[in-house]
């Protein structure tokens, strides 16, 4: 028996690689990778098609590098990563960073099976070597990764010293919501003024309702609507912004309404897609904007009605709680509310985790100074660009800031926070 040099928990036979550079390729394992992803409890974010999709999007001037470890045919590992070269005024760095990490919301378990973690990320590391990165991005990692201080370990000097790594806590929090199983066991969780005003909320549209002789439906797009639903969303999620004078998700982020559009559909063809509509009679109160994957929903963006006679309930409270009650239904434990701190959510019980990344660079002296260069001068474009202009001076003006800057996206991860 040939046991791996890397592997010292348990005995086990050598683990192989395969190395892809697109994704039709991999088009036969899809549902393998998919049902892999998905047995070690992963996110959404790292499924097949969400990464091909991401790509299609996001894949320009990078290279695709797909890993894919085996033990005796059984899949153990699955990174899939991209290469690129990003150019900051005189300065570079050649980067490696997990394919969809960048351009849209994303968090990240890996998927290693616990036993081949150091295996693989040594494995991974010696090849990604052939390429000479200056700096490895890991991340940003699930807030419910259980085994972020074994892959820190792994990544902790490889390769013969000449590679080194640093973890860093972003300045934010990946917020979750644990589910109960039914609703009144989940409002019981909650604090008695909370349960009150939630209560009171929902009797008070209920009065409406009964008043109009309406009632309250909330469902889910299906393949006959998917694309009238999907615009009207965006379309009331954009008013809402626009009153506010800023440009919301979809008026910010580059290609944002085209690849969400493609990404719902293709995922409803997996069922996955959750995106809701609640109504009363032709009444449209609002949407949420989610998807289901494993035990989990993934909560991305939402919007609400500014009818008059419905300002007063705070609908957000009333299609969060329908949410709840669909997710609930379908035996889902979490709902994963992305990265951000934000009060409302707090009283609803929310757990918040630390956004964290681990970042492998090359010691040697000159790629060593190029990182440190470029660390400088993202943190000075991601002040001057996004929290002194983007943030506060533009809006201020009410001008139009157009779309962010790919080269902040692209290079933000990397400054000082």
């Amino acid at each position: 028996m040939e046991v791996c040099q890397y592997c010292t928990e348990v005995t086990i036979r050598d683990v192989d690689v395969l190395v892809f550079d697109s994704f039709e390729e991999l088009a036969p394992m899809r549902e393998e990778w998919d049902e892999f992803v998905e047995s070690l409890g992963g996110e959404i974010f790292l499924t097949y098609d969400w990464c091909r999709v991401w790509w299609k999007y996001y894949g320009q001037n990078r290279d695709l590098r797909v890993f894919i470890f085996r033990q005796d045919n059984d899949l153990v590992g699955l990174v899939p990563l991209f290469i690129e070269k990003i150019y900051l005024g005189p300065v570079f760095v050649k980067a490696v960073k997990l394919v969809g990490s960048d351009f849209t919301k994303a968090q990240f378990s890996l998927p290693i099976t616990t036993d081949h973690i150091k295996c693989v990320m040594k494995k991974l590391l010696g090849i990604l070597n052939e390429d000479r990165p200056d700096v490895v991005h890991i991340g940003p990692i699930a807030g419910l990764y259980n085994h972020y201080e074994k892959l820190l370990e792994s990544l902790s000097g490889p390769l013969d010293g000449f590679y080194d790594t640093w973890s860093g806590e972003k300045m934010a929090h990946h917020t979750y919501f644990l589910l109960a199983g039914t609703w009144e066991e989940q409002l019981a969780g909650l604090s008695r003024n909370e349960r009150k005003k939630i209560k009171r909320r929902c009797k008070a549209l209920a009065k409406i309702l009964q008043n109009e002789h309406e009632d309250l439906i909330s469902s889910f797009a299906a393949i006959e609507n998917v694309d009238d639903m999907f615009d009207n969303f965006v379309n009331m999620h954009r008013q809402h912004w626009q009153k506010l004078g800023k440009s919301g998700h979809f008026g910010d982020w580059p290609d944002a309404f085209e690849f969400h559009k493609e990404m719902a559909k293709t995922q409803l063809e997996h069922n996955r897609l959750r995106l809701m509509m609640s109504r009363c009679g032709r009444q449209c109160l609002g949407y949420e904007y989610a998807y289901r994957f494993g035990d989990k929903y993934f909560a991305f963006l939402n919007a609400r009605t500014d009818y008059n006679e419905l300002s007063n309930l705070n609908i957000g409270t009333i299609l969060f709680a329908e949410q709840v009650k669909k997710a609930i239904n379908e035996n889902v434990r979490y709902i994963d509310d992305m990265p951000g701190r934000y009060q409302y959510k707090v009283e609803l019980g929310c757990k918040l985790f630390p956004v964290r990344d681990i970042y492998v660079f090359n010691k040697k002296f000159i790629p060593w100074v190029r990182v440190l260069l470029f660390r400088v001068f993202s943190t000075v474009l991601n002040l001057c660009y996004y929290k002194i202009w983007f943030i506060k001076i533009a809006p201020r003006l009410s001008m139009n800031r157009g779309k962010l800057w790919k080269i902040w996206i692209r290079s933000n991860m990397f400054a000082y926070k």
